[in-house]
């Protein structure tokens, strides 16, 4: 099991939609910096996300959010302590 982390805009990078081809069933996806603009606004890789959400496996960065005044419509809201429990739980990491 991986722990993605992307980090940039799905705007401005399509280090989202690279990420998402690449997930296995079992990956799990954290967003921070500008990539929590992808919960908060219509973007084509939506449907994707939501089936992440729904499998329990999409993970946004509280502070990040906050830092922006953004609301997540879907995923899990987590903060840093839950971010380094992830990451404990995950085999690895692989950041975008």
């Amino acid at each position: 099991m991986i722990l993605h982390t992307v980090k940039y805009s799905p705007f401005s990078s399509f280090a989202l939609k690279d990420c998402l081809k690449l997930l296995a069933s079992d990956d799990k996806l954290l967003l921070m910096g500008d990539a929590v603009i992808a919960v908060s606004a219509i973007i084509d890789c939506q449907s994707e996300l939501l089936q992440l959400h729904e499998q329990q496996r999409l993970f946004v960065l509280k502070a990040d959010l906050q830092a922006r005044a953004l609301t997540a419509e879907y995923g899990r809201v987590i903060d840093y302590l839950d971010f380094v429990n992830l990451t404990v739980k995950c085999k690895s990491q692989l950041a975008w």
